[in-house]
């Protein structure tokens, strides 16, 4: 919890589920395609820019980012979503197809395909 202007409370709330050993670009960009995956966007809209520098600065505050973890960022975004259709399809057997139709895996292709070209915002 935090003060916010006007004296309003602002609670923030950081799950570090996946946290663990691993590559620091993919822990980093599972914020930033989380947010991607609200917008259904190739690219971070306004306010997923702000969130996102402000994530960042965040993290930079604390620990230096490297420069080739922070431009590996925006291709993890992009291993981040194979894990998810990974789990997805993994759970065919109990969920059904229809967690995965035909449509939606068209769509991830396209998503997919655009997000090859992003650059990690700074």
């Amino acid at each position: 919890m935090t003060d916010g202007s006007g004296g309003t409370r602002i609670a923030s709330f950081f799950d570090f589920d996946d946290a663990g050993p691993g590559w620091l670009a993919h822990e980093l960009a599972v914020y930033l395609w989380a947010m991607l995956q609200r917008t259904a966007s190739a690219e971070p809209d306004t306010a997923t820019r702000e969130r996102w520098l402000r994530y960042i600065a965040g993290y930079r505050s604390v620990r230096k980012i490297g420069d080739a973890d922070f431009a590996a960022i925006a291709l993890f975004v992009i291993v981040r979503h194979f894990w998810l259709m990974g789990e997805y399809a993994g759970r065919i057997d109990v969920w059904g197809t229809q967690a995965m139709p035909t449509t939606w895996l068209q769509k991830q292709v396209d998503l997919l395909t655009a997000w090859e070209s992003m650059q990690t915002p700074k």
